[in-house]
């Protein structure tokens, strides 16, 4: 078990303010002197672990990547963002304006620490390689969404002549400096650390993703290379973390059991409970409200046996989409398919159509199919065939009709306890609007119930061994090593979903089990739609045989729900409403654009400088 990292509140609240009355930032608006900061090792790494949870905050903001541009999650209150429908204009910001006082911060702490008197020779050499390690993740970010960006390697004083930087002039050279910062870096970082804290084992883990997301953009660019392809950089940088393994016990990575336990787990975070209320965290947007009282009176039902059990905000739910991903055992031949497409399943149902699913099935009056079927075969459960034998990451995921949780059995068929009736308007409560709901990264232990002010310990899993060994099946992938890609995402597969091993021996194959492993390995870890990108800008097998930079056909698939009847002998999948029919991707959003007002602050920036298709 690791210890927990605990950092001097107080202190680093002071130093995170920062003047913005200036483009870049140049001076810190510090409650503490630079002599305090600076004059204690205690106060010197307070400063940098501070900084470190704030360059923390860009990579587990997975409700921005998995609900607002995938149909992963679908909004349960509001229309399909309008970001998933191609509606954006160059004016739009994600976020990358106002980073510089970060940057500013990175760069004081590779200054200020490679001088240190106060720090020995091995702690200076770790803090500045923490600041570049820093100071790549917040580059990195920058590139893998506008692709250039203002390069600021020096702590910028007021006596600086000129703010006015330019962007970097072509995706290549935005690589240029992360992937060097991350070299520099990784050889020096601590060997190992506390829970909390960055160590060599995230350096290389974070390493292997740049390289993919840096060979996909620049075509493996040789000027990037470091005396190899950057995909094998990537396998190489899995192939040297050391402290790390599967935990067969894919749930308690993500919940208290294994918060600090799990072999698993490279870097987290981590919240405490004497801090923490449910509200404080993503939990509190992933359980539905719906109390006994509003299940009576929308003739709902079973009745929770605590009757509050479940009261909080729910605002998004998983897709049907990403369900059918995640695969079912064959009863007959012992093989993983989709749910479907199994025996179990096409000798017990057949298929029918809207008029025949809307006499079994209670449907509202927007409802439309795309999918139905009815039972066959007497007695047996349609919710069985569905989810029984499945992906064991499955039920460790999502909550689904007739899982368990928090002591109770939750019914998702029409009218069931935690379904898209248990409102009267399912557009406005909290409830499932695809009959589905989360259970990865749900605490198991918030008492006497989740609710909005209980107090709770909680972490977010920022990068594990799982996740890199799909990059290093990625990068085996497109290095045409197809039977090594195989047998390295086969490890995720057979451990992690108990699945048997996929048995892929052509590109074209392995790419089709590989991104359905990588969708269910890492549903709601802010991985998906950054995937999809990276595969599209590969293309060929990587997307559907498309030419490098196409359309990418998952993220134009209307989001899809489930609708099971009561007797449970018949289901369709239908199509979400709230304008989910109408996503769409342009190609030009291979790039977020350059903010238009970083344009107008910046003399040395002009619309010359967008990226294509948002001039």
């Amino acid at each position: 078990m690791k210890a927990k990292y605990i950092i001097p509140l107080a202190l680093c609240s002071g130093l995170f303010v920062q003047s913005c009355s200036d483009f870049l930032t140049t001076e810190p608006a510090a409650i503490y002197s630079e002599d305090l900061v600076w004059g204690s090792a205690a106060n010197v790494d307070a400063f940098v672990m501070g900084k470190y949870s704030t360059v923390m905050s860009y990579y587990r903001d997975v409700a921005m990547t998995d609900r607002t541009f995938s149909n992963n999650m679908v909004n349960c209150r509001a229309a399909c963002p309008g970001e998933a429908r191609g509606l954006m204009e160059n004016t739009y910001d994600i976020g990358l304006n106002g980073r510089f006082g970060i940057i500013r911060a990175c760069n004081m702490i590779i200054e200020k620490c490679a001088t240190s008197e106060v720090l020995d020779n091995k702690t200076r050499s770790e803090y500045v390689a923490l600041g570049k390690l820093m100071r790549a993740m917040v580059y990195y970010d920058f590139a893998r969404k506008t692709g250039k960006f203002i390069w600021v390697d020096k702590v910028l004083s007021s006596d600086d002549p000129d703010f006015n930087i330019p962007l970097t002039s072509s995706i290549e050279e935005s690589y240029s400096y992360v992937l060097r910062d991350l070299r520099e870096a990784i050889p020096d970082l601590p060997a190992s650390q506390p829970a909390g804290a960055p160590d060599r084992d995230f350096g290389y883990a974070f390493l292997s993703e740049v390289c993919l997301t840096a060979a996909a953009y620049t075509n493996d660019a040789q000027s990037l290379q470091n005396g190899k392809s950057l995909y094998q950089e990537a396998v190489d940088a899995v192939d040297a973390i050391s402290g790390a393994s599967l935990d067969p016990n894919f749930e308690d990575i993500f919940n208290e059991n294994g918060a600090y336990s799990s072999p698993e787990i490279i870097l987290a975070q981590y919240w405490d409970k004497q801090y923490t209320q449910c509200q404080n965290t993503t939990q509190i947007n992933l359980i539905a409200n719906v109390v006994n009282s509003n299940l009576e009176l929308n003739n709902c039902s079973p009745l929770w046996n605590t009757a509050d059990i479940f009261e909080c905000w729910l605002d998004f739910t998983p897709s049907q989409n990403l369900v059918d991903d995640y695969l079912v055992i064959d009863q007959q031949d012992g093989k993983a398919k989709r749910w479907y497409e199994t025996s179990q399943f096409t000798q017990n149902t057949t298929p029918i159509d809207e008029a025949t699913a809307f006499d079994m099935i209670e449907h509202k009056d927007d409802d439309q199919v795309a999918t139905a079927y009815k039972v066959t075969t007497p007695g047996v459960s349609i919710s069985d065939l569905m989810y029984e034998n499945r992906d064991a990451r499955f039920d460790a995921s999502i909550l689904r009709d007739g899982s368990k949780f928090y002591g109770e059995t939750i019914a998702m068929f029409n009218r069931g306890n935690m379904t898209r009736w248990s409102g009267a308007n399912y557009g406005a409560n909290h409830i499932p609007l695809t009959n589905y709901a989360t259970r990865k990264t749900i605490y198991t232990n918030m008492s006497p119930r989740p609710f909005y002010n209980t107090q709770t310990d909680w972490h977010v899993v920022i990068t594990r061994y799982g996740r890199a060994l799909l990059n290093k099946a990625e990068a085996l992938l497109r290095l045409n090593k197809v039977s090594d890609a195989v047998a390295t995402f086969n490890q995720t597969r057979t451990i992690h979903g108990q699945l048997p091993p996929s048995t892929a021996s052509t590109l074209a194959e392995a790419w089709a089990d590989y991104k359905i492993e990588r969708r269910c390995e890492l549903f709601w870890e802010a991985d998906w739609y950054f995937s999809l990108l990276r595969w599209g800008k590969y293309g060929y097998e990587a997307n559907d045989g498309k030419a490098p930079s196409s359309v990418i056909d998952e993220l134009t698939e209307p989001a899809t729900f489930i609708e099971i009847n009561r007797d449970r002998d018949a289901a369709f999948v239908g199509i979400v409403q709230f304008q989910n029919n109408q996503r769409a991707f342009d190609t030009r959003s291979y790039l977020f654009p350059i903010p238009q007002s970083l344009i107008n602050a910046n003399s040395a920036i002009t619309n010359a400088d967008q990226n294509p298709g948002w001039e």
